[in-house]
C-alpha cells in the first residue's frame, strides 16, 4: 500500500478483497493525496469503501434488472411500456451508471427524434428513466446524483380523432365474429382494450345492465361501474347464451385465454382498411365513447365518471365537439334570447296598455 506518482497526479496502491487495486487521487497535491489516502483506507476498514467502489461499478443493465422485477412489474401499465423500458437497455446498457450524464441522455434523446419517435413518446421513456436514477440514488445509493433530464416540450400530441355513426358502422361491415363483439363494446363502454380482453363474467351483471371494475384494474386505481348502453349489452347477453367454456373470460381464444393485444391489432387495422377509414387506431374508441356521449348532451363531470377519470381535464382531450354541435349551443343560446326578448316585448306592450 502507498502513494505513487504517475505524471503530475498521485495515485494509491492497496489491496483489496485479495486484489491490488490503483486509484487516482485525483489531485498534483501531495499533502491532499495522503488525506485521501488515509481516508480511504480507513473506510476500508470500517467496511464503508466497499459500499462506495461496488456502487461505482454497478451498470445501467444491472439497474434495469432491478427496476424490472423489483418495481416495474408491480406497475399496472407495465405491459404498456415494457418495450420503453428495452430501448433505454438497448442504448444505456453498456454503460456504467456512473457515465450516464445530461449529454448521454440527450444523444438518446436525438437518436429517438430522427427516429421519428413523437415528443409525448420520449417524454414517457424520460419518466421511466428518471424513475430509475432516483432509485438508483434514494434507495439502493448506486449513485450520489441524479444526472438532469430535460422533458420534451409541446409534447401533448392532441389527436382528435374519433368515428361519425356512418364511419363506425361502416367499420363494423368490416369486422367479423369476436373482432365485432368487442369493437362494439369498446366503442360502447369506453373501456380500454386491456379491460375489455380480460373482462370476466364476473365483472359483468346482465341483469344491472352494469359491469365493474375494481380498483386493481382501472388507471387511476378507483372502482369503476360502467352502465351498459343496449349495444354493449345485446353483444355480451348473445355472446353469454352461446357460451359453452368454462372459460371466466368474455372473449377468449381456443384455448380460453384472453386473446393477445397483437391479434386484436392485426386484425382491427385489416378492418379498418376494408373500411377504407385511415388515421384510426382501437384506442380511438374510446375517443368515440367519449364525444359521442358530448354530442348528445351529457355534462363533463358526468362523462369523467363514465370514463374513470379523476378529473375533466383529460375528459376534454377525448371529448372532441364537432363544428356542426357547436354551432347547435350557439343556436340554443340565440333561442334562449330570442325568447326572452319576445317576452320582455310583450310584457312591454302588455304595460303600455295598462297605463294607457
Amino acid at each position: 500500500m502507498g502513494l505513487y506518482k504517475r505524471g503530475l497526479v498521485w495515485w494509491m496502491r492497496f489491496t483489496y478483497n485479495g486484489q491490488q487495486v490503483r486509484k487516482s487521487t485525483e489531485t498534483t497535491d501531495k499533502k491532499l493525496a495522503e488525506k485521501i489516502y488515509c481516508k480511504v483506507k480507513h473506510d476500508i476498514v470500517e467496511g464503508k469503501w466497499f459500499e462506495a467502489h461496488e456502487a461505482s461499478q454497478r451498470t445501467f443493465l444491472e439497474l434495469a434488472e432491478k427496476y424490472e422485477y423489483q418495481v416495474f412489474r408491480e406497475l399496472k401499465s407495465w405491459r404498456c411500456s415494457i418495450s420503453y423500458l428495452n430501448q433505454l437497455k438497448d442504448f444505456f446498457g453498456k454503460y456504467k451508471l456512473s457515465e450516464i450524464t445530461p449529454a448521454l441522455i440527450d444523444d438518446f434523446k436525438q437518436m429517438r427524434k430522427k427516429q421519428g419517435v413523437k415528443p409525448a413518446t420520449i417524454n414517457r421513456q424520460f419518466k421511466i428513466l428518471r424513475r430509475m436514477l432516483n432509485l438508483a440514488r434514494n434507495r439502493w445509493q448506486w449513485i450520489k446524483e441524479t444526472p438532469t433530464i430535460e422533458m420534451e416540450q409541446n409534447a401533448d400530441n392532441k389527436r382528435v380523432r374519433h368515428l361519425s355513426f356512418d364511419e363506425f358502422n361502416k367499420l363494423l361491415n368490416c369486422c367479423e365474429g369476436w373482432l365485432r363483439d368487442i369493437v362494439i363494446v369498446a366503442a360502447w363502454t369506453g373501456l380500454r382494450r386491456g379491460n375489455i380482453l380480460n373482462l370476466k363474467w364476473n365483472q359483468v351483471n346482465l341483469r344491472a345492465k352494469v359491469i365493474t371494475l375494481n380498483g386493481k384494474e382501472t388507471k387511476n386505481s378507483e372502482d369503476l361501474r360502467i352502465p351498459m348502453a343496449n349495444p354493449a349489452y345485446d353483444v355480451l347477453y348473445a355472446v353469454m347464451k352461446k357460451n359453452d367454456s368454462k372459460s371466466p373470460y368474455v372473449f377468449y381464444d381456443n384455448n380460453g385465454i384472453p386473446f393477445k393485444a397483437g391479434r386484436i391489432r392485426l386484425n382491427f387495422k385489416k378492418a379498418l382498411k376494408c373500411a377504407e377509414i385511415e388515421d384510426f387506431r382501437f384506442h380511438d374508441l374510446r375517443h368515440c365513447f367519449a364525444s359521442w356521449h358530448r354530442q348528445s348532451g351529457v355534462d363533463l363531470d358526468t362523462l369523467a365518471e363514465l370514463m374513470g377519470h379523476k378529473d375533466t381535464r383529460m375528459t376534454r382531450r377525448y371529448a372532441h365537439i364537432t363544428p356542426v354541435h357547436l354551432r347547435k349551443a350557439v343556436e340554443l343560446l340565440e333561442k334562449s334570447y330570442s325568447e326572452y326578448s319576445t317576452n320582455l316585448a310583450q310584457s312591454n306592450v302588455a304595460m303600455a296598455i295598462q297605463t294607457a
